[in-house]
């Protein structure tokens, strides 16, 4: 398994497997990660082994949204590259165990197939926090599960 910053990257045939490694923070979004991870993204769309991408999370937490300890508030760009990095021509599959909040939960409508473990916790803190959503997720979440359901 070859270690790239903050991501775990594991091939298996033609599935490519992406894990956030920063378990202590529960996998919390800052700079280094997103940059991290779409450099992944590019990586594997340009890799013609890779059919497959799978995301997941170390620990137990997939995303725990954006980390908000000193040091940790993320440049826009950096999380706007990372959202655009999404968009690639392989099936992308999230893996989803433990939490997912914030930006945790709004990238799943960007991927091909979720699959969340019965035990996982989901949650958008956007109105809490007196925030817009995100990554285009007040749209994409209410066309894939209804507007009842994603408002809940």
């Amino acid at each position: 398994m070859a270690t790239e910053s903050v991501v775990l990257i594991r091939n298996e045939g033609t599935v490519r497997i992406l894990t956030l490694n920063r378990p202590d923070r529960l996998n919390a979004f800052n700079d280094e990660l997103y940059a991290a991870m779409t450099a992944c993204l590019v990586a594997a769309r340009a890799d013609a082994s890779v059919h497959v991408v799978v995301l997941t999370g170390a620990g137990r937490a997939f995303r725990s949204g954006a980390d908000r300890s000193p040091g940790g508030p993320v440049r826009r760009d950096r999380f706007e590259t990372f959202v655009d990095a999404l968009s690639i021509d392989k099936p992308l599959i999230a893996a989803v165990n433990g939490v997912a909040v914030g930006i945790g939960v709004t990238l799943l409508p960007h991927c091909d197939l979720v699959l969340v473990d019965a035990s996982a916790r989901l949650r958008v803190l956007f109105t809490a926090l007196g925030v817009a959503p995100e990554a285009g997720s007040s749209y994409l979440l209410s066309n894939m599960m209804g507007m009842q359901n994603a408002a809940r």
